[in-house]
């Protein structure tokens, strides 16, 4: 069994695991303490550090990042951003709410105006500097 695969199990039967450090907090409902439970935990302890690490990390960056509606590369769908999951979604954009689509629209506005600001560096996107080559 793989640790996603595990944690999953654990989610199912109501085992709470954290990590903290190189630490594994397990709080298991009573019935699902068993010897089977914890030699899994033992097997795949470093796997699961990491894979709840990853996921604290991706909820982290989601939390930070918020709700984002934009146009979707394909078209007539939006893409939103769940921030409680970190995953995006595409929805038909006939089935969403005016207000979604707003967004969508200004978000693909904000994205052409900002293309279509002059880069500080100059042409080209290279600055010079007054005095050195010309």
């Amino acid at each position: 069994m793989s640790a996603g695969a595990l944690l999953e199990k654990l989610r199912e039967c109501g085992v709470r695991v954290e990590a903290d450090g190189l630490t594994l907090r397990v709080d298991a409902p009573e019935e699902a303490d068993t010897a089977e439970l914890r030699e899994a935990l033992r097997e795949h302890k470093r796997a699961l550090i990491r894979l709840l690490e990853r996921e604290r990390r991706r909820l982290e960056e989601a939390d930070r990042r918020g709700l984002i509606i934009k146009w979707a590369k394909e078209p007539g769908y939006i893409s939103l951003h769940d921030p409680t999951t970190g995953d995006w979604h595409e929805v038909k954009a006939s089935e969403c709410p005016p207000w979604v689509l707003d967004d969508a629209r200004a978000h693909h506005r904000r994205r052409k105006e900002k293309a279509a600001k002059p880069s500080p560096m100059g042409p080209g996107g290279r600055g010079r500097l007054k005095g050195v080559n010309g």
